[in-house]
């Protein structure tokens, strides 16, 4: 059984990880055909996301795994005949439980150890093609735009020593107000705590128009700063990662542990803290309601597997965004407004199991209520 189930869960993981990836797959070819970003960079930074995509599709690709596998023992009469032999249904969620369990502490182990490890890492990565990308697109005598509302010219470059000469600047990134810059100098300055790039401009005018405003107003300096935007740098990456999501599990716990002795709810990270094990368990929640699923007999076994599970996980996700906003509304306590998507499956779950076991179909024909003439 573990080793029939094991095969369907491979395929399912590659084929739920390949369509939750599609779109990040798309904005990393991109950086390699149209921004120049080498391939191993790219390479890497794939490597260092895969594992956010994996704590989601792994117990997604467990539901479906249990529903193939114990559709095609009911197709092929397989399940009939343990039942004959005097196999009950309790001996065969063993073998299921003991694979779901360890999904389950895989899942575990990727969303407590290895995301918050690998998302560091990825905004590492993305900070180094960012930066990469802001050196490569200042070129001499070229109106530069890929800096989102910026558009910079510099009339020369020395490389070697990171001097530029004669720059104008545009800044549109205030909807309220237009800048334009003149310089006589500058250079790229990175500051790698911050994870930032800026201009620094030297010996210049800034002229501001602000809307409504007849006039401009002058401004001569000695030094200018401004940041470029490095997101714009990166199709479909982030320099701002998402609190706390992606700290590891002691941060995790010292940042609520601090807000609560301010008085704060720390909801955030309470969510955070619950959800690790909520998605965990969810898989061994999700293999008991597959095998009472997959007991139906059907042609299609493949075709109806995928339907049945993409429709489970797409209730649970509804049910586990329902109720983190809950929680964050204060409507109920975190921990219980957590754990009532799986209580909730739980309870389906046992009860579609005793109907199973009592050799009840669980989806009755649509049009049995009419009666042949």
């Amino acid at each position: 059984m573990i080793r029939e189930i094991s095969g369907s869960f491979l395929a399912g993981l590659a084929v739920f990880t390949f369509v939750l990836l599609i779109g990040r797959i798309l904005d990393l070819v991109d950086l390699v055909l149209s921004r120049g970003v080498p391939g191993m960079q790219v390479i890497k930074l794939f490597a260092f996301i895969f594992p956010s995509f994996l704590e989601v599709t792994i117990p997604m690709a467990c539901l479906l795994a249990v529903v193939v596998t114990f559709g095609r023992l009911s197709t092929d009469g397989e399940m009939t005949a343990m039942r004959a032999a005097g196999i009950s249904l309790a001996q065969m969620v063993r073998p299921v439980l003991m694979f779901a369990g360890a999904v389950a502490v895989l899942t575990l182990i990727i969303s407590v150890w290895v995301r918050p490890l690998s998302n560091r890492n990825a905004e590492l990565a993305i900070y180094e093609i960012a930066k990469m990308r802001a050196t490569a697109a200042l070129r001499p005598r070229t109106f530069n735009s890929d800096f989102g509302g910026l558009v910079i010219y510099v009339d020369s470059l020395d490389e070697d020593r990171n001097l530029m000469g004669k720059i104008l600047l545009s800044d549109e990134r205030d909807s309220y107000r237009r800048t334009t810059v003149f310089a006589s100098g500058g250079r790229l300055v990175a500051d790698e705590d911050e994870r930032t790039v800026y201009l620094q401009l030297l010996d210049g005018t800034s002229l501001s128009y602000h809307a409504g405003q007849e006039s401009y107003d002058k401004t001569d300096f000695r030094s200018l700063e401004v940041n470029l935007d490095l997101d714009e740098q990166v199709a479909g990456g982030r320099l701002d990662a998402p609190e706390p999501r992606e700290m590891t599990w002691g941060e995790l716990v010292d940042s609520r542990r601090a807000r609560l002795s301010i008085g704060d709810r720390a909801v955030e990270e309470t969510i955070e803290l619950h959800r690790k094990f909520v998605i965990a368990t969810a898989a061994i929640v999700m293999a008991l309601m597959a095998i009472p699923l997959g007991m139906q007999r059907s042609r299609a076994v493949r075709a109806r597997s995928m339907a049945v599970s993409i429709g489970v996980i797409l209730t649970y996700y509804l049910m586990l965004s329902g109720a983190m906003a809950v929680a964050r509304a204060d409507g109920l306590a975190t921990g219980l407004a957590m754990w009532l998507p799986n209580l909730a499956m739980t309870v389906i779950a046992l009860a579609l199991l005793v109907r199973a076991a009592r050799d009840r179909w669980l989806y009755p024909s649509l049009f049995s209520h009419i009666r042949k003439p």
